[in-house]
């Protein structure tokens, strides 16, 4: 199976980068440190009551929450959806009540932050059961990834007034807190340490396919579920693109854009090195895809529009020539997603603020060559300069053959 971006994303979920780790480290990972602590009961209490406040200055009576990650958000609940209805109702002026199957309840019980649990059998509908624990009800705010067929049905057995609470979730999501920016830095932590390990293992004739199942091996040894995406020399032009069958060769850049979950935080990292003796062009675009960087992360501030941040690493990428060859936005948030809100990309002229946690990563691309991107975790603080969640690779990092 093609493995993709967001394939990975999916699917997962402050130590030196490579270049900054001693040459007899890079072969080999650490043994897994020990997670660190899950987020408290509390935490989940705090985020209903804003998330009750919320609902009540849109005029809201209640929220219908079904299996997503802002259910795991809300509610401590992190679980896929089925054909089976799991719901939270989280009411504006009452209870958090979770609709679960009843032979799921013991499971869903133990790990979700609620107040009621009302179960439903298999031979039940559980669309009146939902209805009928709404009671007086007359709007709900529906979350934004809600199956359409769920929320009609539902809308019209309790005949209520929907609203997309989207964007409820998304104001409350985009300002992390100490402790959720603490498990994004302990994902890239161990993201820098899963691809300098990695690297150590690149020999001349392996595939793009195969380290990327090296990559995955190293995190598991990291303790946790990770991947991400391996392009050599001029497969790296294309952005999201492979990993395929394509051998490495001496000369050529070798491209990981890879991250992890700790505790259902994600990292997105990407490491652009060198195999073998770099030609003058690859050191040229490198040290230009560098100062881009490094011009967006001195931009990310509190009160900046995402437009402002992106225009200033794009600028350093224009002046060099290479406007035209970076192709896409200079970032994105991150956090229980690999890709959420805010984006720093041209046209959003809304200010970040601080908590905002979001990826600075400017590329260059040129198609039949070679493509070089590189890309940091940050956290925007009310001055500059945003907190680094992760390493910065520095100078371009050479591997011998």
């Amino acid at each position: 199976m093609r493995l993709t971006r967001r394939r990975w994303m999916a699917a997962a979920g402050v130590a030196a980068a490579s270049a900054a780790l001693p040459p007899s480290s890079r072969g080999a990972a650490s043994p897994a440190p020990a997670l660190p602590p899950a987020l408290k009961p509390e935490v989940f209490r705090e985020r209903q009551a804003k998330l009750r406040t919320a609902a009540k200055a849109r005029g809201l009576d209640a929220l219908f929450v079904t299996p997503s990650t802002n259910l795991a958000y809300a509610a401590n609940l992190a679980m896929g959806r089925s054909e089976r209805l799991t719901a939270l109702l989280l009411f504006a002026d009452g209870p958090a009540v979770l609709i679960t199957p009843f032979f799921e309840a013991e499971n869903h019980g133990r790990d979700a932050l609620v107040d009621e649990v009302l179960t439903w059998k298999e031979e039940e509908d559980p669309i009146p059961l939902a209805a009928k624990a709404l009671g007086r009800a007359r709007t709900l705010g529906i979350e934004g990834t809600t199956a359409y067929g769920t929320a009609a049905r539902l809308l019209s057995a309790a005949a209520l007034e929907a609203r997309d609470a989207t964007d409820l979730f998304d104001a409350l999501r985009m300002i992390k807190t100490d402790e959720e920016q603490a498990l994004i830095r302990e994902a890239a932590r161990r993201t820098n340490l899963a691809i300098a390990a990695t690297h150590g293992k690149l020999a001349r004739g392996i595939s793009e396919s195969e380290v990327v199942t090296l990559l995955e091996a190293e995190f598991q040894k990291l303790g946790v579920h990770g991947g991400g995406l391996v392009q050599f020399g001029p497969s790296a032009a294309l952005p999201h693109g492979g990993p395929g069958d394509r051998k490495l060769a001496s000369g050529d850049v070798v491209l990981i854009d890879a991250g992890c979950k700790v505790r259902g935080y994600t990292s997105d990292l990407t490491r652009t090195v060198a195999f073998g003796s770099p030609s003058d062009e690859v050191r040229k675009v490198y040290s230009a895809v560098d100062r881009a960087q490094v011009a967006g992360i001195g931009a990310l501030t509190a009160g900046a529009t995402g437009e402002e941040v992106d225009r200033a690493a794009r600028r350093v990428l224009e002046e060099a020539g290479y406007g035209s060859s970076f192709t896409h936005r200079l970032g994105h948030g991150l956090g229980m997603d690999g890709h959420e809100h805010p984006y720093l990309v041209r046209g959003n002229t809304t200010p970040l603020s601080a908590g905002n946690t979001v990826t600075v990563e400017p590329g260059i691309y040129l198609p039949g060559k070679l493509g070089v991107r590189i890309e940091d975790d940050y956290g925007v603080r009310a001055s500059s300069p945003p907190a680094s969640l992760s390493t910065r690779p520095g100078d371009l990092t050479i591997i011998s053959p």
